[in-house]
């Protein structure tokens, strides 16, 4: 997985763990992500990995052990490297307050951390995951249009037109979304989603198997839309299918 699970966040018993969690996400994630963006590694972690290496305490307090959560946690070490690891040192030297996205946060809530801000971090985590899985299953099923320079930035650009804001696919680096005509493909104004869904269509329509009413734009017919909603469903069920086949589990979707 390129990034933790949200339902890591959501789903943690104890209420230090979850301030443990939270903690070590935002002191790695600019970090993480930039190299994933730039320079990915070959492999990534397994929800069980990112677990481990969330749950750190300390770098420097955590005693060596021959249980599976050490041996996860070396492993996470070889994938994310020295630098990332040593970022997550849990409550050890944490600030007493920090800033999301214009937000100002205090570490001492982070066990039952503000609605707004675990709201804005799960969205963000979902759409990461979206962006990322994305890219990583068009560069193989769409191998061919990677292969030159030419090609590979037409692509690429026929990818990032898919979302919102001039960042690509590091929208993280972008202020959160603060009206429907910032939500790109979730916009409830079809209007304003349908340049997004026929990016995102014209994407899929060079993918194996593709539907062939995805090689056609949606229009808008003034009359409540129904076959923009019908190529919208269509383009999401054969996006799922296909990313379960090659990812062996279910993909994330923008919320």
């Amino acid at each position: 997985y390129h990034f933790p699970k949200p339902t890591l966040f959501a789903n943690v018993a104890s209420l230090q763990h979850k301030k443990t969690y939270l903690l070590n996400w935002l002191a790695t994630r600019p970090l993480w992500i930039s190299r994933v963006d730039v320079c990915p590694p070959s492999k990534f972690p397994s929800p069980q990995m990112w677990r481990d290496f969330l749950n750190t305490i300390s770098i420097s307090t955590e005693q060596p052990s021959s249980t599976y959560s050490a041996a996860s946690k070396s492993a996470v070490r070889d994938i994310l490297g020295d630098d990332i690891v040593h970022l997550a040192q849990g409550l050890a030297g944490a600030p007493e307050a920090i800033t999301w996205h214009g937000m100002e946060v205090q570490v001492a809530s982070l066990s039952d951390p503000p609605l707004q801000f675990m709201r804005s971090l799960l969205w963000e985590l979902y759409e990461l995951i979206f962006h990322y899985e994305l890219l990583a299953l068009d560069r193989v099923l769409a191998a061919h249009l990677w292969t030159s320079d030419e090609s590979r930035i037409t692509r690429q650009t026929l990818l990032y037109s898919i979302f919102p804001g001039e960042s690509g696919l590091v929208m993280w680096s972008e202020p959160l979304p603060q009206g429907p005509q910032q939500l790109g493909l979730c916009a409830s104004n079809m209007q304003v989603a349908l340049p997004f869904l026929n990016n995102f269509r014209e994407l899929l329509s060079a993918w194996p198997g593709a539907p062939p009413r995805l090689h056609t734009p949606a229009e808008l017919d003034g009359q409540g839309n129904a076959l923009v909603y019908k190529y919208f469903s269509l383009a999401c069920q054969f996006y799922v299918q296909t990313a379960f086949i090659y990812l062996g589990h279910q993909p994330s979707l923008p919320h």
